[in-house]
């Protein structure tokens, strides 16, 4: 998997940045790009990266703020203008779907491919087999979902020796062994995982949406391989951010030593700060949470 981010600041573009917008590519089982927020412009800022538009599968809003859901009406079109005939799926707060349906209507703007809206709540709101995606509410000045992405867990390789030390050879039987839990084979009953060389543990990716710092226990969060934080203040703007349902740097650092995350990438940064601002904000998290990245448009890490 990949996270590219189209847009990094917050509440209106700069001449460098974009407003909130990021992508998740992802290559199994088939490629396919998952958008989380989209911001104005946020085809524009597709159209100057190597995202193609027509393999955009599903779209996830944190909120309904402006900055996060205003360039999605003209991502819809464009990607009908490109004709593709794959179901686009859209999950969000309560409103989502009257957004949509309202902005195409008075906008006169069709959509040509099948389209499925979903207004979530906490939980579970996606299961493949493969990844599953829960969404969990946040502290903002209006519902904000912040989303977990989990690669489920994966069998390592067959233990081949094994099974020919107890007599099964090599054949179709192998898959069956590494596809089941268990299996009756020659009328006796295979634990199958006996002859698995251990279990690979899947990523664990949390992107948050607007918030201020949140006080419960947030589950799964601990050890996560990354943890996607806004950071829209600086800290000595701490009761401003606070107040208006953000954070500050500071405190984005302290949620990924709290809950002892791989890698933090702060984001949504006001558009007040300039390159030193931001450097500044970067090396204040750092002292706290050495691994630290802030994140600019464009910028792409693997998972």
């Amino acid at each position: 998997m990949l996270i590219k981010f189209l847009g990094t600041s917050a509440g209106c573009p700069t001449l460098k940045r974009n407003v909130t917008s990021i992508a998740l590519i992802i290559n199994n089982p088939s490629y396919e790009i998952w958008l989380f927020d989209c911001g104005e412009a946020t085809q524009h800022q597709i159209l100057k990266s190597y995202i193609k538009i027509t393999k955009i599968r599903k779209i996830f809003i944190t909120h309904l703020h402006g900055d996060h859901i205003l360039g999605l009406i003209g991502l819809l079109t464009t990607i009908s203008i490109n004709k593709s005939n794959n179901l686009l799926e859209i999950y969000g707060c309560k409103g989502i779907k009257e957004y949509i349906e309202f902005s195409l209507k008075f906008t006169n703007s069709y959509i040509n491919y099948p389209i499925k809206i979903y207004e979530i709540s906490e939980g579970e709101i996606f299961n493949n087999g493969i990844l599953k995606v829960k969404c969990f509410s946040l502290n903002h000045n209006i519902k904000c979902y912040g989303y977990y992405i989990k690669e489920l867990d994966k069998k390592g390789s067959l233990n081949v020796d094994k099974l020919k030390l107890d007599g099964i050879l090599p054949g179709p039987v192998y898959k069956i062994i590494k596809n089941n839990n268990s299996i009756i084979l020659n009328g006796k009953k295979v634990n199958c995982y006996k002859y698995i060389n251990g279990i690979i543990k899947g990523k664990k990716i949390f992107i948050f949406g607007d918030t201020s710092p949140m006080k419960l226990y947030i589950k799964n969060l601990f050890k996560s391989d990354l943890l996607i934080h806004e950071a829209t203040l600086h800290h000595k703007y701490k009761n401003i951010a606070n107040l208006r349902g953000h954070s500050t740097n500071i405190q984005a650092a302290y949620i990924a030593k709290k809950y002892c995350v791989k890698k933090l990438i702060i984001t949504h940064l006001s558009a007040r700060y300039n390159y030193k601002d931001l450097r500044n904000i970067l090396d204040n998290c750092i002292k706290i949470f050495p691994n630290t990245i802030i994140a600019h448009d464009f910028y792409s890490i693997k998972i």
